[in-house]
């Protein structure tokens, strides 16, 4: 956490140092982010059960700003959540398997914004949008396929590689946030994102609640 701040730190302080309202027209902007993505859990059929850990993420986003209220882009985000899992056998329910591992996530969204307000350097806005989240398990499936190749350094050489366990899950929501403009047409971001992923009846369904930090340029 203390890493990503420094981070922050670094790209903020140059703005900061002469920060101002930039009112210039800009149609386009770019922003990269931390994630503070909050623990979760959830339910499946048979009382199977998945709880994610809180985790930290990066993200970056873009958006076409069609007037100085409302706006349209995408994001894409990723993840590394460490999660338990309790797998039940559909023969037997009694029989019941726990899985601690790290799995890796990945978020593609396309979002509407919508400004509260059009002048000032502190603008609030609010965020709807859908998306895809990629989950891995990082466990494998099943046994490791062998490919080998030569290699023009290393000769003839062979590696195995996984299948693994993944689901992509179309995902909804939105967010409510905070921007402050700087000078030059750079700004600071804060927002809250709620999005639910829609797994279907059968299995866990958990929501995806985070805090996004981001400092962003417009051109």
């Amino acid at each position: 956490m203390y890493r990503l701040l420094a981070c922050f730190a670094v790209f903020l302080l140059p703005s900061l140092a002469a920060a101002q309202f930039y009112d210039g027209e800009y149609g386009w902007d770019f922003a990269i982010g931390a994630i503070y993505q909050d623990s979760q859990s959830a339910t499946g059929g048979n009382g199977s059960s998945l709880s994610v850990d809180s985790a930290l993420g990066v993200g970056i986003s873009l958006n076409y700003n069609l007037n100085s209220r409302f706006a349209l882009g995408a994001g894409f985000d990723w993840l590394r959540p460490d999660y338990s899992a309790v797998l039940v056998n559909d023969e037997n329910p009694a029989e019941t398997l726990r899985v601690e591992h790290r799995g890796s996530q990945w978020n593609g969204r396309f979002r509407g914004t919508f400004n509260f307000i059009d002048q000032g350097p502190l603008v609030p806005y609010a965020q709807l949008g859908f998306g895809w989240t990629w989950l891995d398990s990082n466990l494998s499936s099943g046994p490791p396929v062998t490919g080998c190749w030569w290699h023009p350094w290393w000769g003839y050489i062979c590696e195995n590689f996984y299948q693994t366990y993944n689901s992509t899950e179309f995902s909804y929501g939105g967010a409510l946030g905070l921007r402050y403009e700087l000078f030059g047409g750079s700004f600071i971001d804060l927002s809250f994102d709620y999005w639910e992923l829609d797994t279907g009846s059968s299995r866990a369904s958990p929501t995806l609640e985070s805090w996004r930090l981001q400092y962003g340029w417009r051109f």
